[in-house]
């Protein structure tokens, strides 16, 4: 196996606990950019969430964001959309309205209204966050339904993980099931769950399988790396599944390699051992 395109996650994989990434992964990353090999960022946040942490790389990427819902080159030309339509995110919200206080609705727009809550919601859910890192793009309206003029990105459901996670049996039992993919990520030690909402067949897999495919890269010369459910589909894709040590519990599939923790570089460790000095 000659792997020629690297995927990897952002929290938890790349970025630390200490929302740091360190310097033995971006030296990492950036020999195998010199190499010739494609880095691609696949992350659950924002583009604008995502910013931050790209910029530090010392190498050309690609950016995947929102769990696939988005692709942009390393030029910043967006190349693919895989949004969540409006008539199903209004019955989305319909059948989950006991959990407004709690949701969110993400838009591909650069102004406030990107993130749209209902103004009913409370600050243990995704309103604390935004409050603090995002309040410009912030927009807080009287029915989150009302807001939905268009397709959204996704919708998002986040909070304490036992609250939220009846969420799940709602839609799964609903007439939506089959025009959404519902994922979760999920931090028990900080007993946080964000619980996506996306278009049907959305996810970090089906972005990256595009992605390679354009690039002319089969899925045997894929390494990609993550922690979280979130995950699962673009390690499922991959040629080489690789695990961080600090996964989450009920990921792990036997044939999966791990690789360190993300505070122990566990992405410079993963780069070394399978794509650097290979063993024969």
């Amino acid at each position: 196996m000659s792997i020629r395109l690297i995927a990897l996650d952002l929290d938890g994989t790349l970025v630390n606990s200490r929302w740091e990434i360190s310097e033995a992964d971006r030296c990492a990353l950036r020999e195998a950019s010199e190499r010739g090999i494609e880095i691609v960022v696949i992350t659950g946040r924002r583009p604008v969430a995502a910013a931050p942490y790209v910029a530090k790389l010392p190498c050309p990427v690609t950016v995947v964001t929102s769990n696939g819902a988005l692709i942009r080159t390393c030029d910043g030309e967006v190349v693919y959309r895989d949004f969540l339509l409006r008539e199903i995110a209004l019955q989305v919200l319909e059948v989950t309205r006991e959990f407004h206080p709690y949701t969110v609705a993400i838009f591909d727009v650069m102004c406030r209204g990107q993130v749209t809550m209902q103004d009913t919601a409370i600050l243990e859910g995704p309103l604390g966050w935004y409050v603090k890192t995002s309040s410009e793009y912030l927009q807080l309206v009287p029915d989150i339904r009302a807001a939905i003029t268009c397709d959204p990105v996704q919708l998002m459901i986040g909070g304490p993980i036992a609250t939220i996670e009846p969420a799940e049996a709602l839609l799964r039992a609903s007439a939506c099931d089959p025009s959404v993919t519902l994922t979760w990520t999920k931090y028990p030690e900080r007993n946080i769950a964000l619980f996506d909402i996306m278009n049907a067949g959305c996810s970090k897999g089906r972005a990256l399988k595009f992605w390679a495919a354009k690039c002319g890269i089969p899925a045997s010369d894929v390494m990609a790396i993550g922690d979280n459910f979130n995950d699962r589909a673009m390690l499922e894709f991959a040629g080489l599944p690789v695990l961080m040590g600090n996964h989450i519990d009920g990921l792990a599939q036997p044939h999966w390699a791990v690789t360190g923790s993300s505070d122990d570089s566990g992405v410079a460790m993963a780069i070394s051992a399978y794509v650097l000095n290979p063993r024969a």
